[in-house]
């Protein structure tokens, strides 16, 4: 996969705007925040930012009224570093792909427990030696094995059995 220009410049734009925020910032509303994306328009003219907040609804709220005001300080602080030929307004859009994962990952969950939790998942399976699960013909591998224990002087990788 290439990158064309505007994938440059939306990485240059994340990295630098993740950087004065975390660290030139000194606004106490800010939580934690994480920059997750930065999408410039068809026309270069606005950047749209998005950004995480761990926390509730109140510190979402708080950290997108922090970035509104914060928005035209970040685009100053930006120009000076940035080679464009004119600088994108900054908008802040909350990101709600992490929510949605952790609510498909709460619901696997959910599903998980009502099916029970002696079930066994398939990252379990074959870990360990299990006599009772079934054998192909319908019998437990405790009852499919009919056969003597090798005693301690055979060999079992020798063809012919020891008498």
């Amino acid at each position: 996969m290439s990158w064309d220009r505007r994938d440059r410049q939306e990485a240059i734009l994340r990295e630098k705007i993740a950087t004065i925020v975390l660290e030139r910032l000194n606004d106490p509303r800010l939580g934690f925040i994480t920059i997750t994306k930065a999408e410039l328009s068809k026309d270069k003219r606005i950047v749209r930012v998005s950004y995480t907040v761990l926390g509730d609804d109140a510190a979402k709220r708080t950290t997108a009224r922090a970035l509104e005001t914060a928005a035209p300080r970040i685009q100053e602080l930006l120009a000076p570093t940035l080679k464009m030929r004119s600088l994108p307004e900054i908008r802040f859009v909350y990101a709600t792909s992490v929510q949605v994962e952790s609510r498909m990952l709460t619901l696997l969950e959910g599903l998980q427990q009502e099916r029970g939790d002696d079930e066994v998942s398939p990252a379990d399976e074959g870990a360990g030696n299990d006599d009772t699960a079934p054998a192909h013909d319908g019998s437990t591998l405790a009852e499919a094995d009919d056969g003597p224990e090798p005693s301690a002087d055979t060999d079992p990788d020798d063809p012919k059995p020891q008498p």
